[in-house]
């Protein structure tokens, strides 16, 4: 399987949630209880990814000084060195660079480099334990038909 086709079975879509750099660490954690999402993509004027903030940024903010975190800016809690992938990995491609990196979001990106997709460590699993059941519908029609 392949992102692409993750994406087309997302309750989502490709849609992603996104924010600018300069809003406040508040406004972000509102977005992600809406949207009931772990990351939002930090995005330029021009629609480019300036980083990726997560629970965990927020989380770890709050630790070093939860005064200055509330008053921080998405730019300063944020991961700016974004790992993305693109819309023709592979699962196993996914899997590999999300436990290497300890990472659970990945954005997708297309040639151009311009934002399409996330996908999310549940969004893995979840198209890994279909492609099992499939496997194993297929191995039961198969043993079923030579009987």
């Amino acid at each position: 399987m392949i992102v692409k086709t993750i994406l087309k079975t997302k309750a989502r879509g490709a849609g992603v949630v996104t924010i600018s750099p300069q809003a406040s660490i508040a406004e972000a954690a509102r977005l992600l209880a809406s949207h009931r999402i772990g990351a939002v993509i930090a995005v330029t004027a021009n629609n480019t990814i300036a980083g990726i903030l997560s629970e965990r940024d927020i989380v770890r903010g709050l630790a070093q000084s939860d005064a200055a975190c509330t008053s921080a800016k998405v730019a300063d809690l944020m991961t700016a060195n974004v790992q993305t992938c693109h819309e023709d990995d592979s699962v196993a491609l996914l899997m590999k660079t999300m436990t290497d990196r300890r990472i659970r979001h990945l954005p997708v990106v297309d040639g151009a480099g311009r934002l399409t997709g996330m996908v999310t460590i549940g969004d893995v699993v979840k198209s890994r334990l279909d492609e099992m059941d499939m496997e194993v519908d297929n191995l039961r029609n198969y043993v079923s038909a030579s009987h």
